[in-house]
């Protein structure tokens, strides 16, 4: 009936479906977009319906009323002929007869313009004689408003660039009528651009490609300058950008490319290709400009919103990777779990190499997302090992000390391909985005290189922002370098120095196997207190001692020469057990008075006797085992007083004698103080031990507690340990 003045939506359509209260009625009719009438039926003398009276009109049909005038009250079929000629008011019409609603579209031309317009209306009768007109506007203008509104709702709920791309791809491109789309962006702060996006809808979407900002392409011009071009046919293209002409094919007939921006900020371009022509009216251009617009608004969103989520991996990282260096001095474990911290979190992939004792880069760690891509790494890395001289790559970085930060991976790759296998191989590593590998420092010295791998499936490549990071990164996994040299070089004088504590081997005794173990503790890098001896005080006697000093370290390791010496010397002069644990009293009470102790056994064994006799004597030591060759398990000796805490220790001799297939097994307090959980090995276990291995020989037993102990619980054992076997044989 009557032209709406604005934009339209289903808002007026839906009005009419629901029932709102009386009062609400007008004001709701008001605010809809779409055009609405209320007429009163004309009819004839039998009550068929021939016209209709203008009762009401609501604010967007108004609008349409040219002059400004007043039509209510006026016939509808003269104040609207073309509702007569387009078939509506004949629509109307049977509304009013038999009350059902219809639905319908016409085409109206515009006085004066000779534009046509698509108009779409509804009809309802209200009551008996009332017929309410809904009409639509479906031309260009609002087809156009209403397509931005879609879109900009949809990119309001885009939260990353991928998201964006999908919506330029399977939304605005199709409504545009283009076959063809692109989009190019940067990173802020960088000079390196990508084409991010590009879609073709004979071809679908094509891999993202490095982007040259300076190539004498529309785009390229427009992501530079912020100007936006418009050509409507291949000829004005080809004139203004000629090096160009040999990307367009004939079916990309106009071209429009638009610049991405936000508050000043140029970031990129997106470009349209159509295959018929556009003039690109003024309107059309606006719309696409506004198209453009909203998405530059939903990038900049979704590139906010990923920074703060990077920063935070980054941070969370950080955290981990501190925790790894923490939790292992174990170089290729520590490496690992850094790796581990970084893939998928920060990078697609990662590789640490450090430089090995040849002097060139030598893999620590390789961790990819892609099971694929990790084996592809692997095989090249294997096959073709970084070299310093190389011309970029792991050995530049470690060679010069520079970063390399690499977009344009194909062109690097070819670039550094050392024979025709060797870029067959490189090319296995496609698809890459992007790496960034950057330099290992340990005390200013380049000891090797990270690199971080980015896939053409992530969001975004890495960029200069991205650098500081790396080199923390970097940094920290350089300290898995420095501590695994500083606890290799303690462990190595924490083992020449244990060893010296210890017999260098076990003397031969004639009618006896011996046999014995020393084990560290979890802390490697500190000298044990654990100690045992055997030396001969005459041709068939030998004295046997095994201890244990308190603490760990230089102190422990003074204390445990001091014992053990005391104890040959002692013995030299007295071969009396209980006088050789009294002069180790009176020695460590003179040299570290009320601070340190030890537990010690001290026996005599003389084979000259038959059968062999053992005279026993314990300084607050663990008592020893007897296992006897029926396999009867005993105790040996009485337990006395520590020794270093008093000067006159309560000291018991006893003597025992051991007959051929006996074994005496002495240790210290780690074995049975082993814990698993709450659980502690104890006696029982060493018994258990004693019983399997019953008649084997001293080695055989030695080496079955020590692997019990050792297997007793999910982690090494935290004290160090020792045990002495001696079998009659």
């Amino acid at each position: 009936m009557v032209k709406p003045g604005r934009g339209s939506g289903d808002a007026a359509f839906g009005v009419l479906h629901g029932a709102p209260p009386a009062g609400l009625l007008t004001d709701v009719l008001e605010c809809l977009p779409d055009a609405v009438t209320v007429s009163v039926a004309v009819r004839d003398a039998v009550g068929e319906p021939v016209d209709m009276r203008l009762e009401y009109m609501n604010a967007a049909a108004r609008a349409g009323v040219p002059d400004g005038g007043d039509p209510l009250g006026g016939l509808c079929s003269e104040l609207w002929p073309h509702m007569v000629e387009n078939g509506s008011f004949a629509a109307c019409m049977r509304v009013l007869r038999t009350g059902e609603a219809e639905q319908g579209a016409f085409t109206w031309t515009e006085a004066g313009t000779c534009r046509a317009a698509d108009y779409e209306y509804q009809a309802t009768r209200v009551g008996q004689d009332r017929l309410v007109w809904v009409l639509r506007d479906n031309s260009e203008r609002v087809l156009r408003a209403e397509l931005l509104a879609e879109v900009t709702a949809s990119l309001s709920r885009a939260d990353t660039l991928a998201s964006v791309m999908t919506i330029l791809t399977e939304r605005i491109m199709p409504a545009v009528g283009a076959t063809v789309s692109a989009a190019v962006l940067n990173e802020p702060g960088s000079d390196h651009y990508t084409v991010r996006h590009i879609h073709d809808v004979e071809r679908g979407a094509l891999r993202p490609a490095p982007f040259s900002i300076s190539a004498p392409y529309p785009m390229a011009h427009t992501a530079r300058s912020g100007q936006a071009l418009f050509f409507a046919d291949p000829a004005e293209r080809t004139k203004a950008f000629p090096e160009a002409a040999h990307l367009f094919t004939p079916r990309l007939h106009s071209t429009a490319v638009l610049p991405l921006a936000v508050e000043g900020r140029l970031f990129g371009a997106v470009s349209f290709h159509f295959g018929v022509r556009h003039d690109f009216a003024d309107s059309e251009r606006r719309f696409l400009a506004a198209l453009v617009g909203q998405c530059a608004l939903a990038l900049e969103r979704a590139r906010l919103q990923r920074e703060t989520a990077d920063k935070q991996a980054q941070l969370g990282a950080l955290a981990e990777v501190s925790a790894a260096l923490a939790t292992s001095l174990d170089p290729a474990t520590t490496f690992a779990n850094i790796a581990a911290a970084v893939v998928p979190r920060i990078a697609d992939g990662c590789l640490i190499h450090v430089i090995g004792e040849a002097g060139q880069p030598e893999l620590a760690a390789l961790v990819h997302r892609d099971p694929c891509q990790e084996r592809a790494l692997r095989e090249v890395v294997d096959e073709f090992p970084p070299r310093l001289d190389a011309e970029g790559g792991v050995g530049a970085v470690i060679r010069t000390g520079r970063h390399e930060l690499v977009t344009d991976v194909p062109r690097v790759l070819d670039r550094l391909a050392r024979s025709t296998e060797h870029r067959l191989a490189l090319n296995k590593l496609m698809p890459a985005a992007s790496w960034l590998a950057v330099p290992m420092r340990q005390a200013g010295v380049v000891i090797g290189a990270m690199v971080l791998v980015q896939a053409t499936s992530a969001q975004t490549s890495f960029t200069e922002s991205d650098i500081p990071f790396a080199e923390e990164l970097a940094g920290r996994a350089a300290q898995v370098v420095a501590n695994a040299r500083r606890f290799a070089e303690q462990s190595e004088v924490a083992h020449y120095l244990q060893r010296s504590l210890l017999p260098p081997a076990l003397p031969h005794i004639p009618q006896a196997d011996i046999a014995a173990c020393y084990h560290p503790g979890e802390q490697g890098t500190l000298v044990g207190g654990d100690f045992y001896d055997i030396v001969p005080t005459s041709p068939r006697q030998w004295g046997v001692v095994i201890g244990d000093v308190c603490g760990k370290g230089p102190q422990a390791a003074a204390l445990t020469g001091l014992v053990r010496h005391t104890a040959r010397a002692a013995r030299r002069w007295d071969p009396e057990p209980r006088s050789v644990l009294e002069a180790v009293n009176t020695a460590i009470l003179a040299d570290h008075p009320a601070q340190r102790f030890c537990t010690a056994a001290y026996a005599d064994l003389d084979l000259s006797a038959s059968p062999a006799r053992l005279r026993l004597v314990l300084g607050g030591h663990p008592q020893p085992l007897l296992r006897r060759a029926d396999g009867t398990i005993t105790r040996l000796g009485r337990p006395g007083t520590l020794l270093g805490i008093v000067g006159e220790p309560l000291l018991h001799t006893t003597e025992d004698d051991l007959h051929p297939g006996d074994l005496l097994l002495l240790y210290t307090d780690g074995v049975t103080e082993r814990r698993s959980g709450t659980a502690m090995l104890a006696e029982e276990g060493v018994r258990d031990v004693l019983a399997r291995t019953h008649r084997s020989s001293a080695a055989v037993t030695v080496a079955a507690l020590e692997r019990e102990v050792l297997g007793y619980g999910p982690t090494p054992p935290g004290d160090d340990f020792a045990i002495l076997a001696l079998r009659i044989g």
